[in-house]
This record gives structure tokens, C-alpha cells and sequence, in this order.
């Protein structure tokens, strides 16, 4: 391949189109005892490349620069190429790992290349972030230019009843957005970037908040149990781990990961020592001093591949993270609303580390109404996802109004908030589902169960009756 024709593809445009070619050789012998010969083809070698515009393949590895159009003879003999691109093979194949499959490719089949432009050279690529981003080319996402009015009444649309929250959350995190994409400096950044503390019921739609604003915002997202890290020293996942999680999360690309959103939940449970801690564990208040280079915006290190990689600097200027907690040890008059910072404190939370955290968010507690509306409005509800399922597979599906109450009744009685709704919903429609499934029914009608014992209501009138009557 000359250089004229290399040339007319930037290093852009060669990443954009990278994948894999799998190059077939004719061969004639038995492949069924019972056919005799047969024609069939081997598979003569694998190769990484990219395809041009004119659909010809371009070897980047075993002979760099090499041209092949498809279905090309070359050497004396006609081979066969099958091209797919890494974006291609990680849609078709669901368990797909594209950083675990190119770094075993790499290991098997030797030397990767590059052209420079510059030079007008082929050259080794000894980068490994750079083999490791080729599968990263990312579509540009139709929510990616929503402005903040339009990615909140989208939220809405799956959050219900948590209108203030939603505000406050989307308001903090998309500032932290504008931030990151500006001319301004890593320091003032951080100076000016809200970490946030999102407080309240189970079930209430905190994890489900950050979710939402994340795929809406394009920044990829961890969430993160705050009771399986420990401090150095112990045994357990130290803290950078999470800053690990999210770089895999970004698919490897530390700028990416470093503009994402770190979620800590159960962050009420590195409480320690104060009125309503929690009991002492491999130093909860040493976790918390782990997480302050974190929250001020410092820079960790940690190795990739579980200690065994290359070593990453992850500055965490840009970084927005979010505790959440139900923090039930705190409620006042049965609700949130009176909640000061000192509340936290006195729970166990370091005054350091809540002194990090500039925006604190309360979620609100349901009501039946709000189950409710949860359970009709929401298109992540029970009743929203079964419908589109049903509908999916040309269902009738149909309910009595009374079924409604009944589930937002044994929704209220399980108290697990939302998710609660899913859990009764699921243990009612269970019944019916494998009649559907087997294709015995082409309908399905729910209404008020003749049998109770099930009942969350039931159950818990009977604990409360034997409470009564010193039965417990």
C-alpha cells in the first residue's frame, strides 16, 4: 500500500472503523463420514485492522499496511475474509468484553501497529490504553444535548412523588457538568463542584435518581456498598477500588472516568462512636478518612487488574460523588425534615467528611397516594413494565380498579418503599406467568386474591394482635 493511500485516513478515522478479520482458506476433505469430501474453509488466521471506504480490509498487525479486499486472492490462492467491528461484536454478543478480549488477543498473536502520519511509518503500539480504547468509539447519545428543564421532566416520567429531590440532585450534578466541560482549572473545579448527600426511606428512589441523571448527562456511573471497603491495612476492598470500578466502568479511559459519578451507598453504615452509631468494624472512621483525598478532589493511584496492571493516576477534581443513606437513626417526628448537619455527626459521620458534602438532599416518605401514583405514572413500575412485556408477546392484559388498592395496601404493610410494589406484584402474577409462557393463555385478567394467606396486611395484623397479647 502506498503512502498516498494510508494518508487519506487520520488516526480518527482508523480508530472509528477498528475490528477484527477472520481470513478463511478453501480446502477440500471429509468433514462428515456419511458425505464423503467436502469443500470447506479453515481459518487461515485472525487479524486486527479496520475497514476503508471502499469496504477493503487493512492489516494493522500482521503485515502493517497490507490492503485485502474481500473474498481477495492473494499469494497464489483465494481466501476468504469476514470483517466485524468491535462496536459490531459488542452489540451481537451480550457478555462481550472487549478490554479482556483484546488484551488476550494481544498476548496470542504478538505485535500491534499504528501508522504515523508524521513519519509516514508504521509503528508498534506499546500503549496499552490505546488497544484498550479502539472498541470505545461511543455514539452520540439523542439525550447528550437535553438542557436541564427537558432531562427533568424526563426523570419525572420514572420518578414519582420525589419532584424537590429530583431538582435539587439534577441541579447539583449538571452544574458539576457544565463545570468539567469549561476552560476553567482542575482547582477551581473543585472549589466550585458539590459533592451530595442524599438521605431517607428505603425504596425511595435515590439509587434510581442518579441513574437517570446519568444516562441522561452521558457520564458513566458506579454505585458502590460502603460496608465491603475497609482502611488500609485490613482485610477487604480498599477505597481507590471504587475509582477502579469506575475507570473499567469507562471502559478504561481515565478522562472519561474521572468526569463520572461515584455513588457510595449505605454510607450510614461507616457511622461509629456516636449516639446512634453503628458498632465498630475494621475502623469505620478510618474508611472515612480514605475517602477524603476522594471528596477534596486529590489525586489516588491505584494498579488496574486488581493490583496487577498499570499504575493509574485518577484526579478526582472532576469527580461528583454522592453518599446515600436511609439513616433511620436520625428521623425526627417520623420524617427527615428537621435533619440538621449535626445530626450526622452525632450519628458517627466524621465533622470532616460532612464538611465535604455541600448539598444534602431528604427524601420524602410515601404515602398510599403516592404508591399509587408510583404504580400508574411511573414507567418503571410493576404494572408499566408487564404491560409493555404483554404487549410484547400480544398478551390481553387487564385488572380490576380494586387490585390496584390491594396492591399499594400490601406495598404499604412490606415497607420497603417502591420496590416494595415489584415485590407484591411479582408474587401475584407469578401464577399466571408460566401458563403464558407455555402458551396456554393469551389473556391475563388480576384482580383481588380469595386467598390471603400470602398477605403482607395479614401478617403483619397478626404480629401486631400477638404484641397485643404478650405473644412476641
Amino acid at each position: 500500500m502506498d503512502n498516498d493511500f494510508i494518508l487519506a485516513y487520520d488516526l480518527e478515522y482508523i480508530m472509528n472503523n477498528m475490528g477484527l478479520a477472520y481470513i478463511y482458506k478453501p480446502c477440500l476433505g471429509i468433514i462428515n463420514k456419511y458425505k464423503g469430501k467436502q469443500n470447506y474453509y479453515e481459518v487461515v488466521c485472525t487479524d486486527m485492522g479496520f475497514i476503508t471506504d471502499n469496504n477493503s480490509f487493512v492489516s494493522l498487525m500482521e503485515n502493517p499496511g497490507e490492503e485485502y479486499d474481500l473474498g481477495n486472492g492473494f499469494d497464489g490462492e483465494m481466501f476468504a475474509l469476514d470483517f466485524q467491528s468491535f462496536d459490531d461484536m459488542a452489540k451481537e454478543f451480550k457478555k462481550y468484553n472487549p478490554n479482556k478480549f483484546l488484551k488476550e488477543f494481544s498476548n496470542k498473536t504478538g505485535k500491534f501497529y499504528t501508522w504515523n502520519a508524521t513519519k509516514s511509518v508504521f509503528e508498534e503500539i506499546k500503549d496499552k490504553d490505546f488497544l484498550k480504547r479502539q472498541h470505545m468509539k461511543k455514539e452520540k447519545k439523542e439525550n447528550s444535548d437535553l438542557d436541564i428543564l427537558s432531562m427533568h421532566s424526563k426523570i419525572r416520567e420514572t420518578i414519582i412523588s420525589q419532584d424537590e429531590q429530583v431538582k435539587q440532585i439534577l441541579a447539583s450534578v449538571y452544574k458539576n457538568q457544565r463545570l468539567i466541560n469549561s476552560s476553567l482549572d482542575n482547582e477551581t473545579i473543585s472549589k466550585l463542584k458539590e459533592n451530595i448527600m442524599v438521605y431517607g426511606p428505603t425504596g425511595s428512589g435515590k439509587t434510581e435518581i442518579l441513574m437517570q441523571i446519568a444516562k441522561l448527562c452521558d457520564v458513566p456511573i458506579v454505585i458502590e456498598d460502603a460496608t465491603s471497603f475497609t482502611e488500609s491495612g485490613y482485610v477487604g476492598r480498599d477505597v481507590s477500588e471504587m475509582l477502579n470500578d469506575l475507570y473499567v466502568k469507562a471502559g478504561m479511559d481515565v478522562h472519561l472516568a474521572e468526569k463520572g459519578i461515584l455513588v457510595i451507598d449505605e454510607f450510614d453504615k461507616l457511622a461509629e462512636g456516636g449516639e446512634f452509631g453503628a458498632t465498630e468494624g475494621p475502623s469505620r472512621n478510618g474508611v472515612q478518612r480514605s475517602l477524603l483525598k476522594i471528596l477534596d478532589g486529590g489525586t489516588v493511584s491505584f494498579r488496574e487488574d486488581n493490583y496487577d496492571g498499570n499504575l493509574i493516576d485518577f484526579n478526582t477534581s472532576k469527580l461528583t460523588v454522592v453518599a446515600l443513606g436511609a439513616f433511620s437513626g436520625i428521623k425526627k417526628n417520623d420524617d427527615y425534615s428537621d435533619v440538621s448537619m449535626k445530626d450526622f455527626i452525632d450519628m458517627g459521620i466524621m465533622r470532616e467528611v460532612m464538611g465535604r458534602f455541600s448539598k444534602l438532599v431528604p427524601m420524602n416518605h410515601f404515602s398510599k397516594e403516592d404508591y399509587k401514583k408510583i404504580l400508574v405514572e411511573s414507567n418503571l413500575s410493576p404494572l408499566n413494565t408487564y404491560k409493555k412485556l404483554f404487549e410484547e408477546m400480544e398478551i390481553k392484559f387487564s385488572y380490576d380498579d380494586d387490585f390496584l388498592d390491594y396492591i399499594v395496601m400490601e406495598a404499604e404493610a412490606l415497607d420497603c418503599g417502591a420496590r416494595s410494589l415489584k415485590t407484591v406484584f411479582d408474587g401475584i402474577i407469578s401464577d399466571e406467568l408460566f401458563d403464558i409462557f407455555s402458551g396456554q393463555k393469551k389473556s391475563i385478567h388480576l384482580s383481588v386474591p380469595a386467598d390471603k394467606s400470602k398477605s403482607y396486611v395479614a401478617k403483619k395484623m397478626a404480629a401486631k394482635n400477638r404484641n397485643t397479647v404478650g405473644f412476641c
